[in-house]
């Protein structure tokens, strides 16, 4: 415990993925147990910590655009100290700490249960080392190779060998089961809104040669079944009608417990027991772990959305297989077409690499033809980013960025057209609808077909178009009248 008899007030800043929201949340959890204030305007902080992300390169730069924003409020108001935490502070410390010297410390995972006295430190004016990581991290150093690459150029020589990840538990594992005594779930906030996330997983066994995730979040480590429906019944008690299961890889889950993967389908059972949630979302499905029960649990229990976000990458076999990938088009249209025969309500998501090394323009026709026969609900489309350290960064036949815009392009248009026809096919139908945003002229919420700061929005009209005047968290049936782009515009009953 902090000794200060004066409560700081702090800023979580969270970039990147709902992983990185679940940490953010566990943090706040971990400043309120010091007795610190978490504020939601860094400009009303004393200490401002940035979580962030380093999945591809425009995920560095905004990190890094937003410690320098964080770091121009020393001047501009009140806030005494900038902390950088998140992946980028666990895979580039040193370099954060010599490129953006304003920032007070740059805190690996290691230093996470430690952070309020640390920032405590800072703000006394104490001695406080400006970069804090483990001795995982530390060891790492000189087997993998380092940099901050905002943007590289395309590499000429031959891909190295690849040593195998280090898969030592992080401190995340301590993190995830703190208190050590009372109820087995994070030390973490929620703050009332519908829905809220819930890790189940930490870390990823697979070695995709486009990822660095695994060099250093570390190996897969499931949580227990019985911590999570813990935590999904202390989110539910506190607002949450929806959560989203999230980890670097879902259908992982179970393979490291007593049990295995079997237990999958029991987890969305005993989450489907607790009474005050609606709905369970599952988000970052990997096809070649998708077993069959799991999708029957998906598609046949009530409160589990049959929302697939499946984690594609590409679909032409070659590409995949230098994504050290397995797949082809027609392994995953079969895929699509088993859920649907299963549920033909069911949507789909899945995001997509354009211009990896070695791609052509066969490959890119694969994958508009495989979209075009898939019609899936949702997609995110990438340009192949250069990620330190990963075989693909080395490979030969590197695509020129300007072709691989171009080809994102291509397929985002196609894309576009065949979401708008998705779209359109829900006209007519009921849906339940929670309530999410209540503001001037405007109700909105989302039903089953839309996941979190992802997807589009179900906005709530009376017959006569007019906004109705329902609660925030109110979930109704609603009968969808219009479709406005992606958007489904509906009149609940009684309306």
């Amino acid at each position: 415990m902090s000794t200060s008899t004066s409560p700081r007030r702090v800023a979580i800043v969270t970039l990147g993925c709902g992983r990185n929201e679940v940490d953010s949340d566990q943090l706040a959890g971990l400043f309120l147990r010091e007795g610190d204030v978490v504020v939601d305007d860094p400009s009303d902080a004393d200490a401002v910590l940035v979580n962030t992300c380093t999945f591809i390169a425009p995920a560095k730069e905004e990190s890094i655009e937003t410690v320098l924003a964080a770091c121009d409020l020393k001047d501009d108001s009140g806030v005494r100290a900038v902390v950088v935490v998140g992946c980028m502070a666990e895979r580039y410390p040193d370099e954060l700490a010599e490129s953006i010297p304003e920032a007070d410390a740059v805190v690996g995972f290691a230093g996470y249960p430690r952070l309020p006295q640390l920032v405590h430190e800072l703000l006394d004016g104490g001695p406080v080392p400006r970069v804090v990581v483990g001795e995982r991290k530390q060891a790492a150093e000189s087997t993998t190779r380092r940099g901050l690459p905002l943007l590289m150029a395309p590499p000429t020589q031959a891909p190295p060998e690849v040593a195998e990840p280090d898969r030592t538990p992080t401190p995340q594992d301590s993190l995830d089961r703190i208190p050590a005594s009372g109820p087995r779930f994070p030390v973490r906030v929620h703050d009332g809104r519908p829905w809220a996330y819930l890790k189940i997983a930490s870390g990823c066994d697979r070695v995709c040669t486009f990822c660095a995730i695994p060099s250093f979040r570390g190996r897969f480590r499931s949580r227990p079944l019985d911590e999570i429906v813990a935590e999904a019944t202390w989110l539910a008690g506190n607002g949450a009608r929806e959560v989203v299961l999230v980890s670097e890889n879902t259908t992982s889950w179970g393979k490291d417990l007593e049990g295995g993967r079997d237990l999958q389908p029991r987890l969305l059972e005993a989450l489907s027991e607790i009474d005050e949630l609606e709905r369970i979302r599952l988000m970052y499905l990997q096809p070649a772990e998708l077993q069959r029960p799991l999708v029957e649990a998906m598609c046949g229990l009530e409160k589990v959305t049959s929302y697939f976000d499946l984690s594609l990458q590409h679909a032409s076999h070659d590409v995949l297989t230098r994504m050290a990938r397995s797949g082809s088009p027609e392994r995953f249209l079969q895929i699509v077409e088993d859920i649907r025969a299963l549920d033909p309500g069911a949507v789909f998501r899945s995001n997509f690499i354009l211009g990896f090394p070695g791609e052509t323009e066969d490959d890119v026709r694969a994958l508009e033809e495989f979209l075009e026969a898939a019609r899936l609900d949702w997609v995110g489309t990438f340009t192949f980013s250069i990620e330190d350290g990963t075989p693909s960064a080395t490979m030969p036949d590197q695509v020129d960025p300007d072709l691989a815009l171009e080809r994102m392009n291509r397929v985002s248009e196609l894309q576009e057209r065949i979401a708008d026809e998705r779209t359109r096919e829900f006209l007519g139908r009921d849906l339940e609808v929670t309530v999410e945003e209540v503001a001037e002229g405007i109700c909105a919420g989302r039903s089953y077909r839309e996941a979190p700061e992802t997807d589009g929005e179900v906005r709530l009209v009376s017959a006569d178009g007019e906004p109705v005047d329902l609660p925030l968290g109110r979930t109704v049936t609603a009968r969808v009248v219009e479709a406005d782009g992606v958007d489904l515009i509906a009149t609940p009953e009684h309306a």
